[in-house]
């Protein structure tokens, strides 16, 4: 099996949840910021039984077809909810799929993205891996800049004046609903050097500071017409204007861009490993044939980034199925 570190874990993982946070629809404020925080924390306590599966012997491969099968399908559908989430917020960044004909811009853009990662795909893990760090390196590059010019030149009475109607609780769940990422979490884990526990940690951290970073920013940029903007992220990125001479657009569509195959390339890699343990016979075209699945399933979805169902799924993929695990394992003890 091939390994990988502590940082190229986070990398593959961290690139999902910013795009997910780039795609993010709707108002933001301090509870938004407050909710996710607590989500995250709540995301770690629920990932411990994970921890101490990997840490007892246990891992996907051996938990059998019907556990191994729940987490394909959860991936390949968290998979079709990029492709909706990069097919809305087309819109706004100006990549131009209207100008064919519709539904058959959404297949062209989604069948490049796929290009792409069945390229990055057929190199491997480990070299998927190594490159999520070099893009999350120029990710974070970006965002200081971001996140510099919206301390020093923004207004700070937004972070008090912006509001929402959403609940705290709501935010939560919004907060979960961007964590769909969670079910390659526990795949690829498994995958990673080290204590467990101390990658675990390392990648929650990492969440979390994302997360603060990219909402703060936000609020203080695009906080004055927060109630008119429907991805403030992506409208944050449009307005921020560090330098005199040279808006920050082209450098943020580039992050989107390179952000958006590795978020799908890495959802592809864990089906597409959960695909070859649950069927060993199909030896070719398994990415392929995931992608496939992954566009059709983007149809099911309207983008509503709202609704505790995504509680509890996330709590039946990273808590409930690895306490069965962890539970069949003492049992055959």
């Amino acid at each position: 099996m091939d390994k990988i570190t502590k940082n190229q874990f986070s990398a593959m993982l961290l690139i999902t949840d910013a795009f997910s946070l780039f795609c993010f629809r709707g108002q933001i404020s301090i509870t938004t910021l407050m909710g996710f925080m607590c989500g995250i924390a709540i995301q770690f306590i629920m990932s411990l039984p994970v921890v101490k599966l990997y840490n007892s012997g246990g891992n996907i491969e051996n938990s059998g077809k019907l556990i191994q099968t729940i987490y394909f399908i959860y991936i390949i559908l968290w998979g079709g909810v990029l492709f909706s989430m990069l097919w809305q917020a087309s819109d706004v960044i100006y990549i131009p799929y209207e100008n064919s004909n519709g539904i058959w811009g959404k297949l062209l853009i989604a069948g490049m993205i796929a290009i792409v990662c069945l390229y990055a795909s057929s190199t491997g893990i480990k070299a998927v891996s190594r490159s999520a760090v070099i893009a999350v390196g120029a990710g974070i590059v970006s965002l200081l800049v971001v996140v510099i010019s919206a301390l020093f030149n923004s207004d700070w009475s937004n972070i008090q004046n912006t509001k929402t109607n959403e609940s705290f609780l709501t935010e939560i769940s919004r907060g979960f609903f961007i964590s769909g990422g969670l079910g390659s979490f526990v795949v690829f884990l498994g995958f990673t050097k080290g204590n467990y526990m101390k990658n675990t940690i390392y990648y929650f951290s990492g969440k979390i500071i994302l997360t603060v970073c990219v909402i703060l920013s936000s609020i203080l940029v695009a906080g004055g017409i927060m109630a008119i903007t429907e991805f403030p992220v992506v409208t944050a990125a449009q307005l921020s204007q560090p330098f005199p001479v040279q808006r920050i657009d082209s450098l943020f569509l580039i992050i989107f861009a390179v952000f958006s195959v590795f978020s799908i390339g890495v959802q592809s890699l864990a089906a597409a490993e959960l695909l070859k343990k649950i069927i060993p016979q199909f030896r070719y075209l398994r990415t392929t044939s995931v992608l496939v699945v992954m566009i059709g399933s983007a149809f099911l979805f309207s983008g509503e980034n709202k609704g505790f169902i995504y509680i509890i799924v996330t709590g039946i993929i990273l808590f409930i199925l690895p306490c069965f695990m962890l539970f069949k394992r003492s049992m055959a003890k």
